[in-house]
């Protein structure tokens, strides 16, 4: 609720005080470009990880660094995103409220110092949250958690995934209607639509390709363009703006959803070839403003975006059908409702997501059997031509990340879990040879330098033994000792701590938290990673 009247107080300055005050329309133009202005250096500064879609970094979070989101993020991206939204970028609200929900989720677990697993749980938990308050769909709000973001997980922790979508429906829904306008629950379906849905299903996965390409293509163009990374927000909104001056009103600018009921009352009274036109002018100019707002680095999601696109193309298709087949639809507005879920489930590899969500949405069953064939053609179709991506994955997947791949052992095993809470520090005021003395006597083979509670460096036993012995009685430690750490959360994965380490050729790392970076929660290293590795092991194999 906070967030969305943040988005809407947000539209106002832009749209009820700032525009009337331009000396012409034309200028409306530059409303998303102002909001680009301020949203690039503040995201950029603060939390890059705001940047674009939230999804893929809830994804990433969960993958590589044990559910860890910083706290900022969330009160961040409220701003960020209401801001996006409300100057008129085409973006939409979901993205921002999943990794809302999922940074309050992760803040929570590490307040209680829960382990890796624990705190995955609870991220994906507000991610859940979220998205079934956002649609008034618990069922789908979880789905979409445990198929689409989260991708790994059992069948225990889906009870927690499920209540929480379930409070945040209920918390949502006394607080505001979630349900757009243009829902209409008075969807009927025939035999013949089934039939449809199988020449539906695959052009949609066609269309689905075609808009994830298009999606990255307008963000490898912004990520080569010449200009400053904080200034690209605003160079994306000028598509928007563009959008908006000659198709206001069809949803173009924002996030689409009253623009998607003006389209159902214009092609509930007017089927013509001009209509037909518009649409598919729609649909191409919302994926283009859609990727130059969130590909740029703007706040926003491809969420709801997406169903608003599916919806157009949806009732393009569905004015065709009624031209061919004039005697066998009963209403080819319905189709709107098809091509919203075929083309979202295409997009973001989720038909599960689809066929449970837009039921729950209209409150309307009936339709569910054509709904299963469209997302689930759409999702084999757009699959085989992305080759296993989705427009969440495939930046991830750029990245290195594969999210399909089998979950390796130590990614459920946190730092916290491994790592050694006795350290023995050194002061940067002690003599090198005596730090020498204390790693013979210890066996380690380095040692955290502390100044008053403070981490302030690492010495090893490479750093000292380049030193000529008389040197060694002379110096102090804080004279040779890594000022430049690498350091590790102890809410991390075990396996983001190997990666670090063989990505770094070191060791050993210091473990602190990341609210206060100075102090030191302890140390872990190559062997301890080890240690976890067969412990995990020997508790799986009694079970296989």
């Amino acid at each position: 609720m906070v967030f969305r009247e943040m988005v809407r107080i947000s539209h106002q300055l832009f749209f009820g005080l700032l525009l009337p005050r331009l000396p012409c329309e034309y200028f409306i133009i530059l409303l998303p470009v102002i909001g680009g202005l301020i949203v690039g250096p503040v995201v950029y500064r603060l939390v890059p990880e705001a940047r674009g879609d939230g999804i893929p970094h809830i994804m990433k979070a969960l993958l590589k660094r044990g559910g860890d989101i910083r706290k900022r993020v969330g009160l961040v991206l409220i701003c960020s995103s209401a801001i996006t939204l409300g100057s008129g970028g085409s973006a939409g609200r979901e993205g921002p409220i999943a990794l809302i929900g999922a940074s309050v989720g992760s803040s929570i677990g590490k307040i209680l110092n829960l382990g890796s697993q624990e705190l995955k749980v609870l991220t994906t938990c507000g991610v859940a949250a979220g998205i079934a308050g956002t649609f008034n769909a618990p069922m789908g709000g979880a789905i979409f958690a445990m198929e689409v973001v989260s991708k790994r997980f059992s069948s225990a922790d889906a009870v927690p995934v499920l209540l929480s979508a379930v409070v945040g429906k209920a918390v949502a829904a006394a607080l505001i209607n979630p349900v757009p306008d243009f829902i209409n629950p008075d969807y009927r379906f025939t035999s013949f639509d089934l039939l449809m849905c199988f020449l539906m299903g695959p052009i949609f996965g066609v269309l689905s390709f075609l808009w994830v390409r298009a999606y990255y293509l307008v963000e490898d163009f912004f990520v080569s363009l010449k200009i400053p990374d904080m200034l690209k927000p605003a160079a994306g909104g000028i598509v928007a703006g563009v959008g908006g001056l000659y198709f206001y009103s069809y949803g173009i600018m924002g996030v689409g959803y009253d623009g998607i009921t003006n389209i159902f009352l214009l092609v509930s009274s007017d089927r013509s070839n001009q209509v037909l036109l518009l649409l598919a002018a729609l649909g191409a100019l919302k994926m283009i403003a859609t990727a130059s707002t969130v590909g740029s680095g703007g706040s926003g999601g491809a969420f709801a975006p997406t169903l608003c696109i599916g919806t157009i193309f949806g009732l393009a298709l569905g004015i065709m059908a009624d031209r061919a087949f004039p005697e066998l639809i009963v209403n080819p507005l319905d189709y709107g409702l098809l091509g919203m879920g075929a083309f979202f489930a295409g997009t973001a590899g989720a038909p599960l997501t689809c066929t449970i969500m837009i039921p729950e949405m209209i409150g309307n069953y009936s339709g569910l059997p054509p709904l299963i064939v469209a997302c689930m053609l759409s999702y084999t179709t757009a699959n085989f031509l992305l080759r296993g991506g989705t427009i969440y994955t495939i930046k991830l997947m750029r990245e290195g990340i594969f999210v399909e791949l089998p979950k390796p052992v130590l990614e459920s095993v946190s730092v916290g879990e491994t790592m050694q809470k006795e350290v023995v520090t050194v002061s940067p005021d002690l003599r090198v040879s005596e730090a020498r003395e204390l790693i013979f006597r210890y066996n380690f083979a380095g040692f955290p330098v502390v100044d008053a509670d403070v981490l302030v460096g690492m010495i090893t036993f490479d750093d000292i033994r380049k030193m000529p012995p008389q040197d060694q009685e002379r110096m102090k430690v804080g004279e040779i000792a890594t000022r430049q750490l690498i350091t590790i959360d102890p809410h991390n994965s075990a396996k983001y701590a190997m990666d670090l380490m063989h990505e770094n050729s070191i060791g050993r790392l210091p473990v602190v938290d990341k609210s206060r970076p100075g102090k030191l929660l302890g140390i872990i290293t190559r062997s301890d990673v080890i240690r976890a590795y067969e412990r995990e092991m020997q508790k799986t194999a009694p079970r296989a």
